[in-house]
């Protein structure tokens, strides 16, 4: 009968603190404290833009905040405002016509160009002529500084290659066939 009394009582104490972590969250979520209430004043944006260690544990870290960009210290005692000035406007670029894209035919006789000429990337006379031309085509992606692979037909392996291997369907036969051979003998 005690055990009973007491698992109801850690059950009825488990509930309770449970509603009331609930009820604090959905406080949170609303903005209902402090730290997530805005009443009053606009909230500042932040973004940092550059950070850079200068010690141990110090560091100089740039970033703008509101139109304002600081430049501060922080170390471990604190931070200090270092400089402050107006933050640069971003720089756009305004697109009024169609945009060309390089096609893939292009792209392989740039990489052939290349190849031939010496290695390096294409200049922007090069790409602005390698994009003058417009297809359907699909541009192979590949990680900046690396070459190309080159284009040959795909190998397929022969079955003397393959033999052995799980790819090869002589050895799923032998599989099948072993498991048969254990079921009757």
């Amino acid at each position: 009968m005690d055990t009973l009394v007491i698992a109801l009582r850690v059950a009825l104490s488990l509930g309770v603190v449970l509603a009331l972590m609930w009820a604090l969250h959905r406080r949170m979520q609303k903005g209902q404290f402090g730290a997530g209430r805005t009443r009053g004043r606009r909230s500042a944006s932040l973004e940092v833009v550059a950070r850079q260690g200068v010690g141990g544990k110090a560091s100089v870290v740039v970033v703008d905040v509101d139109g304002q960009r600081l430049v501060l210290g922080v170390a471990e005692h604190g931070v200090t405002l270092l400089t402050s000035r107006q933050a640069p406007a971003p720089e756009l670029t305004i697109v009024t016509g169609p945009v060309a894209l390089p096609t893939a035919d292009a792209f392989r006789a740039e990489l052939d160009r290349q190849d031939e000429g010496g290695a390096g990337l294409p200049s922007d006379t090069d790409t602005a002529a390698a994009a003058a031309t417009v297809s359907d085509d699909v541009l192979p992606l590949r990680p900046r500084g690396r070459r190309a692979a080159p284009r040959t037909n795909p190998v397929v392996p022969t079955a003397a290659q393959l033999q052995g291997s799980v790819l090869s369907a002589d050895t799923w036969r032998q599989a099948a066939s072993a498991l048969r051979s254990r079921r009757t003998g």
